[in-house]
Formats: structure tokens, sequence, C-alpha cells
């Protein structure tokens, strides 16, 4: 689960979304997590100014990106 200030990536493996990760200027800032009829999506501050709605699903924390190499 994702906080408020967490730095994150678009990420996501599944084929369908593959051009997502190329649309997303990582790393993102978490700026507000969305209400409860929203649970697990978040605002994202993206580096190239963009604001996006992205469940979190689709966000990996900078910490578990590091942690995977």
């Amino acid at each position: 689960m994702v906080k408020v200030g967490d730095l994150v990536n678009f990420h996501t493996e599944a084929w369908i979304f593959s051009h997502a990760n190329k649309r997303y200027a990582n790393p993102g800032i978490v700026i507000n997590l969305l209400g409860a009829a929203d649970h697990g999506r978040s605002e994202v501050f993206w580096s190239d100014g963009k604001i996006t709605i992205e469940h979190d699903s689709f966000l990996q924390s900078i910490e578990e990106t590091h942690e995977s190499w």
C-alpha cells in the first residue's frame, strides 16, 4: 500500500498494458489517496509535470524497485 509522499514508478508486466510503461515519466510522487469509494487509487505527480490517478497495483515504490535489483 502506498502513502502520500511515496516516490513511485509506474510498473506493469501485463502485456495488455505494456504500452503504458512508456507513457509515464518515472518516478512520480503520491500526492493524494482517494476516498473509500476509490480504495486502492492514488493521485500521482510525475517527473514530467503530469498528474494522473492510478490504481495502486500499477505503482511500485522506489524502495521495492531497488529491492528487486
